[in-house]
C-alpha cells in the first residue's frame, strides 16, 4: 500500500523593518499643512476684496492723470505746425507770433493807417492776416506816438463807446472747417447776443482788428477797456455763456479739434480763459488810476504786455527782460490763484504750460516773491514719473490684492 509523502511546511516570511518599508503613495502637503476656518478664510477674501477697492482705482487714476496730462492736444505746442506768414503780412487771427519757441513774440501794433481793403483778407490754417503791407518804420512811429500819449485814468462816469464796439473775428471767419456743424458754429456764435454783449477781453485780445487798432489812441482805448469790463450782461451770465458755447464748440467741431485746426482750437482756448483774462485785462493800477492793460499798451517794453497772453498758452520768451511792475505782478497772482483753484484749473490746459517757465524767468529778474513758482509741486512730480513706472507701480498693487 502506497503512502504519499508529506505535504510541505509552509514558508516562513520575515517581518519587514520599518525602514525596508516602502509607501503605497506619497503623503499629500496639504496633510501637514495648518487648516484655516471658514471664519479666517472670510475675514481674509474680505480684507483682500477692501484693498482692491482701494488700490486699483487709485491705481487707475493715476495712469489716467497723467496719460490724460500727456496727450492733450489743446497745448502751445499745437500752433507749431503752422506755416510762415507771408512776406510783408502781420497776423490779426491770435496775438502771438507762431515761431515762439525759437524766437520772443512780436507787441501787435497797430495798423499805421486805414487802407482799401477790396482784396479782402486771406486766411491760413483759420487764422486771418491783413492784406494790407506793413513797414517797420509806421511800426516804430505808432509805438513812439503811444508813447507820447498820457494814460487817462479810469472814467469815473461812463464814457461813450465807440459804434459799433470792437468784436472778435471782425475780419470775418476763414471757411476752412472740415464739418457743416463747426462752420455754423461760429456764424452762430459770433452772431449771438449773448456773445456779443460780454466783449471777451480773451478773444479781443486774440482776434480783433478792431481792438489792436484802437491801441493807437489812449483814450479811445480807455473806453474800450471800460466797455468791456463794464458790460449790460452781468459777469455771471457772461460766465455762464463763455462756458455754454465752449461746451457748443466740443460738440459740433470734434473733427477740427481732433484736426488741431487752429482756429477751433485757439477759440476754445480762448472760451475757457475767459474768466481769468476778463480778471487780468480789467484790473487796475491804484497808484495811478489807470488800467493796467494800458500801462503795458504804453509801456515801450513789449514784456508787460506778454503777461496778458500767458492764457493762451504763450509763456514769456527767454529774451524778456521784464520791468518787474506791480501790473505784472498782480496778473501772476491772479493767474496762480486760478491754478489753484481745482473748477478753473481743469479749463487752463495752456495757463497751465506757460505759467510755470514765466513764473521763474519773472522771479530770476523781480525777486522770489513777485510770482509763486511751487504751484502743484506734488501733481507735476506725478505727472513727470515715466509711464513704465506708474504701470509698474499699479501691477505692484494689484499683485499685493489678490496675493
Amino acid at each position: 500500500m502506497f503512502t504519499p509523502p508529506p505535504s510541505p511546511q509552509p514558508k516562513r516570511t520575515r517581518a519587514l523593518s520599518p525602514s525596508e518599508k516602502t509607501p503605497l503613495a506619497p503623503e499629500s502637503p496639504s496633510e501637514n499643512m495648518p487648516s484655516h476656518s471658514p471664519e479666517e478664510i472670510k475675514r481674509r477674501t474680505g480684507r483682500r476684496l477692501r484693498l482692491a477697492a482701494l488700490t486699483i482705482p487709485l491705481a487707475l487714476i493715476v495712469l489716467t492723470a497723467y496719460y490724460g496730462y500727456t496727450a492733450d492736444p489743446i497745448t502751445q505746442e499745437s500752433f507749431s505746425s503752422s506755416p510762415p506768414l507771408p512776406s510783408g503780412r502781420t497776423w490779426h487771427g491770435l496775438a502771438f507770433d507762431q515761431s515762439h519757441s525759437h524766437s520772443p513774440p512780436h507787441k501787435r501794433h497797430p495798423e499805421p493807417a486805414p487802407q482799401a481793403t477790396s482784396s479782402g483778407s486771406t486766411s491760413s490754417q483759420g487764422l486771418l492776416f491783413s492784406a494790407t503791407p506793413t513797414s517797420s518804420n509806421a511800426a516804430s512811429s505808432s509805438t513812439t506816438a503811444v508813447a507820447n500819449q498820457p494814460i487817462p485814468t479810469i472814467p469815473s462816469a461812463p464814457p461813450t463807446l465807440p459804434t459799433p464796439f470792437p468784436q472778435p473775428f471782425d475780419e470775418g471767419i476763414a471757411q476752412n472747417f472740415s464739418s457743416v456743424t463747426c462752420s455754423d458754429f461760429f456764424a452762430n456764435m459770433t452772431n449771438s447776443a449773448s456773445f456779443r454783449s460780454c466783449r471777451p477781453f480773451s478773444l479781443l485780445l486774440q482776434s480783433s482788428s478792431g481792438f489792436i487798432n484802437a491801441q493807437s489812441n489812449l483814450t479811445l482805448m480807455n473806453s474800450i477797456i471800460w466797455g468791456t469790463c463794464n458790460t449790460t450782461t452781468s459777469y455771471s451770465q457772461c460766465q455762464s455763456n463763455m462756458a455754454s458755447f465752449a461746451s457748443q464748440l466740443k460738440d459740433a467741431c470734434t473733427e477740427e479739434l481732433k484736426d488741431l485746426n487752429t482756429m477751433a482750437v485757439s477759440t476754445l482756448t480762448a472760451l475757457n480763459a475767459f474768466q481769468v483774462m476778463h480778471d487780468v485785462g480789467c484790473s487796475t493800477d491804484p497808484t495811478s488810476n489807470t488800467y493796467c492793460y494800458l500801462d503795458a499798451v504804453r509801456s515801450a517794453n513789449p514784456a508787460d504786455s506778454y503777461y496778458y497772453q500767458l492764457p493762451l498758452g504763450i509763456p514769456l520768451p527767454n529774451s524778456t527782460r521784464p520791468t518787474c511792475s506791480a501790473c505784472s505782478k498782480g496778473a501772476m497772482n491772479i493767474y496762480a490763484s486760478a491754478l489753484e483753484n481745482s473748477t478753473t484749473a481743469s479749463l487752463l490746459t495752456d495757463l497751465q504750460s506757460s505759467y510755470a517757465p514765466s513764473a521763474q524767468l519773472s522771479v530770476q529778474f523781480c525777486g522770489a516773491d513777485f510770482a509763486q513758482t511751487n504751484l502743484s509741486n506734488a501733481a507735476s512730480s506725478l505727472l513727470s514719473t515715466s509711464p513704465s513706472l506708474l504701470a509698474c507701480i499699479a501691477g505692484i498693487l494689484v499683485w499685493m490684492t489678490l496675493s
